[in-house]
């Protein structure tokens, strides 16, 4: 599962997606800093101003009082009570007002909302009675967050004293947190949406790359580029006018001349698989000769007798069975020859691989006996039929045969053992002749590479069959030692 979400964060369609996610979460989150730090500035403007109203509305009706007082019109004691009267009546019909102090021109508070508070006046106060301006700040007023606004009592240059207002700004703090809620859900409300459209947007980008990914897959599986297998994909192929139909016209084209080029890639091999037959069948020729020159004899011998005049009736059926019998080995070697020697297009078909080894052997009988050579097989019962071409598999053993009937001069053993391992029939053919060196070895599967003198071979062989193991799913190897000997193994899917 983990595999497949890697292979599919890293696909075309993953790497868009992705890009894409993070630049939407860029431009969202600081889309968002910017609307909130804007809302933010607004209220806070909003509640300075209203603050700033709602001091200067006080401050004139409060500085209209400390004109009646000095008119005569309204006593200490009258404007005491109506200084706490006011500060009552405001603090009820406005319930952002936190507190409030009114002082006389000296700094000295006259009245005041809380109590608990000291009578004398603090450093703005001060300055703003000096200064005669207004002064707003922030501050914390028993955990809440309010707005300080201190302005001074005076007319023109006529000072009486000071207001000192605290406006609490929690509805302001309140505000933003409502609307950060719903930037916040807006924005995942958006971004759901917006990752559905990428996805869908990918997949549509991506889908006629995946397509040629497809086609190119399918090729790499069947290894065939005239299967059917692997071209399924290419009706699906639409025209486009963009890059992608560029690039769909350009894979078209490469794919044509792949098709081409294999195609004669595989006359070439066939014809040098054929060329390599004929030369194996020339080198076995004497083998073959002996295969069949000693049944012709015994046949001769047989017609010999069968025309005497002494031979009685039962004598003549036991003749006669051995002239059959010798005419039908013939038939049988003339019959594998001829099949190993035709040409004809891959064709797999279950094969039991040791009956297929021991009737190739059947050509070296001779040529082994002839060199001292003694031929062992080692063959696994348990080995189920194997998917092949077994005239093909038939030229690879005969071309490895070949060359270590070839590599033994002076006698030796060709071991031939078949098994199985992990889905695997694994084919060795251990050889105890002259060996190779280790450059000879590293190139040895190379077209035209030989260790044999001229005209003794075309240097064909080994490439050949290291094709024809690859077409079939297997592989190839070697191990050799100079003086000790060589053993080739082939590994074929079971």
């Amino acid at each position: 599962m983990f595999r497949k979400l890697g292979k599919g964060a890293f696909s075309l369609q993953g790497k868009f997606i992705l890009v894409a996610s993070v630049c939407l979460l860029a431009f969202t989150v600081i889309g968002s800093f910017l609307i909130l730090s804007r809302e933010k500035k607004l209220y806070m403007k909003d509640i300075i101003n209203q603050g700033n109203v709602l001091a200067e509305i006080s401050r004139l009706t409060l500085t209209n009082v400390m004109v009646y007082k000095d008119l005569g019109i309204m006593d200490e004691q009258g404007i005491n009570d109506y200084l706490d009267y006011y500060i009552m009546n405001l603090m009820e019909r406005d319930k952002r007002v936190r507190y409030m102090m009114i002082t006389d021109d000296k700094g000295r508070v006259l009245a005041q909302s809380d109590l608990s508070q000291r009578d004398e006046a603090d450093k703005s106060i001060l300055n703003t009675i000096t200064t005669l301006k207004a002064e707003t700040t922030d501050e914390i007023f028993l955990n809440e967050p309010v707005l300080k606004i201190t302005t001074p009592l005076n007319i023109d240059t006529k000072l009486w004293g000071a207001l000192r207002l605290g406006l609490s700004t929690n509805d302001v703090t309140k505000s933003i947190d409502a609307l950060k809620q719903e930037v916040i859900f807006i924005n995942l409300v958006f971004s759901v949406i917006a990752l559905i459209g990428l996805s869908l947007g990918a997949k549509v980008l991506a889908k006629p790359v995946i397509r040629l990914s497809n086609v190119m897959d399918n090729i790499k599986t069947y290894g065939d580029l005239e299967s059917v297998g692997a071209l399924n994909e290419l009706p699906l192929l639409k025209d486009r006018s963009d890059e992608i139909g560029e690039l769909q016209k350009s894979f078209l084209w490469m794919l044509q001349r792949l098709r081409e080029a294999d195609k004669e890639h595989k006359k070439t091999m066939e014809v040098l698989s054929q060329t390599e037959k004929m030369v194996s069948i020339g080198r076995i020729a004497s083998g073959i000769a002996h295969e069949i020159n000693n049944p012709l004899g015994g046949i001769t011998l047989c017609f010999k007798n069968l025309i005497g005049e002494n031979a009685d009736n039962r004598t003549k059926e036991k003749l006669i069975e051995a002239i059959n019998d010798g005419l039908q080995k013939i038939k049988n070697i003339v019959e594998q020859l001829l099949d190993f020697s035709r040409m004809s297009v891959t064709e797999k078909t279950p094969v039991d691989i040791n009956s297929l080894i021991n009737r190739l052997l059947v050509f070296f009988n001779y040529a082994a006996s002839k060199k001292d050579i003694r031929i062992v097989n080692d063959f696994a019962d348990e080995i189920p039929p194997l998917l092949i071409d077994g005239n093909k598999m038939s030229q690879v053993f005969m071309n490895i045969i070949i060359n270590a009937v070839q590599s033994m001069e002076k006698g030796g053993a060709l071991t031939i053992r078949t098994g199985l391992d992990n889905g695997f029939c694994v084919i060795s053919f251990e050889d105890t002749g002259k060996g190779m060196p280790p450059e000879v070895m590293a190139n040895v599967f190379e077209p035209f590479i030989t260790t044999k003198g001229v005209g003794e071979g075309t240097g064909l062989g080994l490439s050949v069959s290291k094709g024809i193991v690859e077409q079939h799913g297997g592989i190839i190897d070697v191990d050799s030692k100079v003086g000790v000997g060589t053993t080739f193994r082939i590994k074929l899917p079971v």
